[in-house]
């Protein structure tokens, strides 16, 4: 694996998050929070813990362990949330763009979120990323197309 193939992973990824939000910006706040029997319920719901996901690996990366995930409330609604994810997929992006070859095999520690130290590579973490994103945006999908949207 080499940076150009986490680099274009990243690009795929930004892209088909854009192809979700505007069916999601379609939605009316109702329909959007409304429980839909995913594991974390409301596509608000879900959205939200996809960015918290990256929010909380990019913050590990950086040398900061958050303790809680972010809370699905402190977001009104859809386009606080969509305005967030921009810039928490900013910083990332940013970051996957200077890293080299050789970065990725780095050992990041990090303890989780119940206090247990980690040591974990690099590009493990921005593989999971990616696969953590791809997971719920195939929970989120066949939602939005029997809503129409």
């Amino acid at each position: 694996m080499t940076i150009k193939h986490i680099q274009r992973l990243y690009d795929y990824n930004d892209w088909a998050w854009q192809q979700v939000f505007p069916s999601l910006a379609r939605l009316d706040d109702a329909a959007y929070k409304a429980d839909r029997g995913l594991f974390w319920g409301s596509l608000h719901s879900v959205l939200v813990h996809a960015m918290s996901a990256e929010y909380i690996w990019y913050q590990r990366i950086m040398g900061t362990s958050p303790t809680a995930m972010l809370d699905p409330a402190d977001y009104a609604d859809f386009l606080v949330v969509q305005s967030q994810w921009a810039a928490i997929d900013g910083e990332l992006r940013q970051f996957v763009a200077t890293l080299t070859d050789p970065d990725l095999d780095r050992q990041i520690e990090y303890t989780d979120r119940s206090g247990q130290p980690f040591s974990t590579r690099l590009v493990d973490i921005l593989l999971h990323v990616v696969n953590h994103s791809t997971e719920h945006r195939s929970q989120m999908t066949p939602v939005l197309f029997a809503l129409n949207v």
